[in-house]
């Protein structure tokens, strides 16, 4: 696990000894991503730089790497999974490997078998392959976007990064806020790729790569895609259940190759409590399992965690967090954040992985199996919608409103009430669209923010009908959150988080063998009556407890709305004063007093948006004041 920068100029402007220093400043501004080492590659016109994190091949694996004739080299962030076999391969056909490292493993494919080896690679990464003697550069991002791939380019040069402050450390381009991104951000809290808050700063979509070659302009060509199609469906039950455990075992013993110590993070939910019951079937003495907890019950999963622990033997670690936690942690975080990202589970993310890294310097974790096998409890908004509609009108207008509209909305069972009632009369896609959007509703973004060119997300809808006419409703919505929630907040909650703290984390579920079979699996397999994730737990029932099987699922939240009518509040007062406002000019100082008094006063339950607006203040301040 690394950190990758890159830069190309597309003349003779700079000196060679010029590129050197504008990629060392670069390596430097990721140093959290690989204080292991630093490596770079100087020529002509393109240098490459690397920050390294040691995890296979301590001794030799060191970066840039080079063929046997060092006519190509490689920079590579990430961990190949089924490198050994690769390897093999590779040796049978002539190759020869200095080192034992996965990274010369993806050179000699890439040098065998060009671009068709990004097909044959399974992991997750992000790496830059330059070929000398033809003056060709290819960038590549993973298959679903595990690993960050930030990019730059115009007339004169091309830039990529890791991160977006590798970028902007070289000091070559001008920050401006992209508008686009800055609604979608409000509306989903975060940003999906391509977009990042930056105008002319991209990220590079997951299965694509970027060729840049003599003479010509940067190319993005895709080489990977997840695919429904109902032609392509089994539903043989039993014969779905053997092949998954099969291939889940399969992918949790090779993410399981490490030189370095290895635990697991462990909610205490369905997926988390898989890959640990597998890794314990696996793994020849206990291994080490981490949780987070909280004093407010709604949001404490610790218990569960012990649980399945105990069930498992695991030598497992619990800390409990408070507020005071939060503030200790606070600066650290935003200085970590890169660019906006309000889904606040990455604040006991960031806690849980600093945790850890007091132990191991690896940890499995379950993301990916809500996306693949329809985990959320937003998967069954159709199932309650069509049930309160069912509900005579007049009862539904003064009876059931009123009742609701009396209880707290602190409670996350009132706000799912509300959720239901309110979308109950939109299509399919709308009530979708809408429980994507975590932050502010569309009306509400365009009331907050200034600007007149505040639109509404249509990469939802360009995802959603990609399949429209091969595959189910549920497929729809799943391959949509696989898209823009998996890559835009899931995967880079955990990246941005656990990078922070120089922790690598690795997702079975996501083994591309895991991703591609889970397509073929029926949607009624996935979700039955209104039971989520019905074939994982089918599959797995005998390594998990029987009392989480039947718990209701948790998200991994923290009590912000509590927190921002304690001491929080004072800080966002602090960053969202009238002078700030006004002198931004980006927001409706009105509007934002508005929401706060709301949920001051407990008329409304605004914790995430004034969280989400929080968040992009202190991002703000410490990227452009």
């Amino acid at each position: 696990m690394c950190g990758i920068n890159g830069f190309v100029q597309f003349n003779d402007k700079l000196k060679k000894n010029e590129i050197e220093q504008i990629i060392k400043k670069m390596n430097r501004s990721i140093v959290n991503r690989g204080p292991d080492e630093e490596g770079t590659y100087i020529n002509k016109n393109i240098g490459l730089g690397i920050r390294r994190l040691s995890i296979i091949d301590l001794r030799t694996g060191n970066q840039p790497i080079f063929n046997e004739d060092s006519s190509m080299v490689i920079v590579f962030n990430g961990e190949l999974y089924n490198y050994k076999d690769l390897k093999d391969d590779l040796i049978n056909k002539g190759h020869i490997f200095k080192t034992t490292t996965d990274t010369e493993v993806v050179l000699h494919a890439f040098e065998e078998y060009g671009e068709k080896s990004f097909n044959l690679i399974k992991g997750m990464y992000a790496f830059a392959i330059y070929d000398i003697n033809k003056d060709r550069l290819l960038i590549v991002r993973d298959r679903l976007g595990e690993k960050p791939l930030y990019f730059y380019k115009d007339e004169s040069k091309f830039i990529f990064s890791s991160e977006l402050k590798g970028i902007l450390s070289a000091d070559l381009i001008k920050k401006e806020i992209d508008e686009n991104a800055l609604s979608q951000f409000f509306q989903l809290t975060y940003i999906p790729a391509p977009n990042t808050i930056l105008k002319n700063i991209k990220k590079l979509n997951p299965g694509y790569y970027i060729e840049i070659k003599t003479g010509h302009n940067p190319t993005i060509n895709k080489y990977w895609d997840l695919e429904f199609n109902n032609n392509k469906l089994n539903y043989d039950f039993e014969s779905i259940k053997r092949n998954l455990r099969e291939k889940m075992f399969e992918a949790v013993e090779k993410c399981m190759i490490s030189d370095v110590p290895l635990g697991a993070f462990l909610s205490g939910g369905i997926d988390s409590s898989i890959i640990v019951g597998i890794m314990s079937k696996i793994a020849s003495k206990p291994i080490k399992t981490f949780n987070i907890g909280f004093h407010e019950k709604q949001f404490d999963e610790s218990e569960r965690a012990k649980i399945v622990s105990k069930f498992n033997n695991t030598e497992h670690h619990t800390q409990i967090i408070t507020e005071k936690d939060l503030f200790a942690i606070l600066n650290k975080f935003f200085e970590y954040m890169d660019e906006p990202f309000a889904d606040n589970s990455a604040i006991p993310t960031y806690l849980v992985s600093k945790f850890a890294k007091n132990y191991v310097k690896v940890v499995l974790t379950g993301d990916g199996g809500d996306e693949l096998f329809g985990g959320y409890s937003k998967y069954l908004t159709n199932y309650y919608s069509e049930k309160y509609n069912r509900i005579p009108k007049l009862i539904r207008e003064h009876i059931i409103k009123n009742i609701v509209n009396v209880f707290p909305n602190d409670y996350n069972i009132t706000r799912k009430i509300k959720k239901v009632i309110r979308n109950s009369e939109k299509s399919i896609f709308e009530q979708r669209k809408e429980l994507m959007k975590l932050g502010y509703k569309y009306d509400e973004t365009k009331k907050l923010i200034k600007s007149d060119h505040i639109s509404d997300i249509s990469l939802i809808e360009n995802y959603y009908n990609k399949y429209k006419n091969q595959t189910d409703e549920l497929s729809l919505a799943l391959y949509t959150d696989i898209k823009i929630v998996l890559e835009g907040d899931m995967l880079t909650k955990v990246d941005r988080m656990s990078m922070a703290n120089s922790l690598e984390t690795r997702a079975p579920f996501l083994y591309p063998d895991i991703v591609e079979f889970s397509t073929r699996i029926p949607s009624e397999y996935k979700i039955k009556n209104k039971k989520t994730k019905f074939i994982l737990k089918e599959t797995f029932s005998d390594i998990l407890p029987e009392k989480i099987m039947k718990a209701s699922k948790r998200g991994f939240g923290i009590p912000i709305g509590k927190w921002f009518r304690g001491s929080l509040k004072y800080e966002f007062l602090k960053v969202t004063n009238q002078k700030f406002i006004e002198d931004q000019n980006l927001f409706n100082y009105e509007y934002i007093q508005k929401i706060f008094n709301e949920h001051q006063n407990k008329k409304e339950e605004r914790g995430t948006e004034l969280w989400t607006l929080f968040v992009f203040q202190n991002w703000y301040k410490k990227y452009f004041e």
